[in-house]
Formats: C-alpha cells, structure tokens, sequence
C-alpha cells in the first residue's frame, strides 16, 4: 500500500500532462525532488553550493510546503512556455526529448545547489508505529496513503464537475475539436504543466520525511 501511494503521486502529475497532450513528461521525477528540496531549505539549516552558502530560514514547515509547491509550479509553468510552446508544432517524440534534457538540466542544477548529500524532511506527525496485522506503519505512512488518495478524489472531482477540469478533458480527447468549440488548447496545455509539477512537488515533499 506504501509503494502505491508513492507510485500514486508521482505517476498523477504523468497522467495529467499525458491525457492533455499525448506527452510523456520525463521531467516529473525531477519536479518531485526539486519540491523536496526546496521545502527541507525553507523549513531546516542547508548548506548550499558545497557547503559555501549557509542557509537559515526556519520557515513553519506548512508554510515551506506550500511556497515549494508554488515555486516548483512556476518552473513547470516555465518548462511549458520557454521550452514545450515553442515545439509545439513538432511530433510527439521531439517534445519528450525536449522533457529528457528538462530533467538533465533539472538535476544537474539540484547537483550544484545541493550537492550529493541526502536530505530528509521531519515527520509531518510524532507518534509510535501502527501495526495493521502482520504490517507496521509509521505514522508518516499514513501522510503519503492519505495525501495519494485525497490528490485523487479532488482530480475526479476537478476533472468531472469544473469548467476547466472538463475543458481539458475535451483537450484530451480531441485538441482540434475542442479547438472549435471555443477551448483554447494552449492556455490548458499550461494548465496542464502547472498542475503537473505542482502535484510532483507534493509528492516528493510527502515522500522526503520517509525516504531522504
């Protein structure tokens, strides 16, 4: 159920993008650990840039998720427009290698910034393991199963029940029907990216306390 739930969030930002553009986003991975990171430097002391740079913010830990969620946001709203838009027009396979050089880049950055040392997030919540059977789970299990199931009633409800949510439904099916009824297909495509890396930032950010 614990390797599920991580399965579940990371593989949540591939649907996204996938369904509204037919793309495999390679650069998810790397959204998920970009999130991590930054929620461990806002909310704990980091040494960046091989330990040249200290950093010491001390952010509440919910304020540190939710900037890093924001943060990693913008740069997929970034990947989008500087590096996907202007690619648009070529096949499927050059848009997924433009994601493959995206995740290159994207790590080789986190490399320089943070190095090769693992980081780890505190527990979301203190409290002794609960054992379900033969199983025993932490209670930062709980956060990553809770957080995988909540991510995908709200994606149902946002994909059947909103305007947006419908309208890249309609992009996913047929972008040049959805075209002619008035859809501006860029403008879901964006979207699209945005809640993408938004969801893989939370992802990581929920995974970093269990696994630096």
């Amino acid at each position: 159920m614990i390797t599920f739930s991580i399965y579940a969030l990371i593989a949540l930002g591939f649907v996204v993008i996938h369904n509204v553009t037919g793309v495999i986003n390679f650069a998810q991975g790397e959204f998920a650990m970009l999130g991590a990171l930054v929620a461990i430097t806002l909310s704990q002391d980091t040494s960046l840039f091989n330990r040249s740079v200290a950093v010491r913010l001390d952010w509440p830990l919910p304020v540190s998720i939710a900037v890093a969620t924001l943060l990693v946001t913008v740069i997929g709203m970034a990947l989008y427009r500087f590096a996907i838009r202007p690619a648009r027009t070529r096949s499927v396979i050059v848009q997924i290698i433009i994601t493959i050089g995206a995740a290159i880049a994207l790590r080789g950055v986190a490399l320089i910034v943070w190095g090769t040392d693992p980081y780890r997030l505190p527990s979301f919540t203190n409290g002794a393991p609960i054992r379900i059977g033969q199983a025993v789970m932490t209670q930062q299990d709980l956060w990553m199963i809770g957080t995988a199931l909540i991510l995908l009633v709200l994606l149902y409800i946002f994909f059947q029940r909103t305007l947006i949510g419908k309208a890249l439904r309609a992009c996913s099916i047929n972008r040049t029907a959805a075209r002619l009824m008035g859809i501006n297909v860029n403008t879901m495509t964006f979207l699209a990216f945005a809640l993408s890396a938004g969801i893989g930032a939370l992802a990581g950010i929920v995974v970093a306390p269990r696994y630096s």
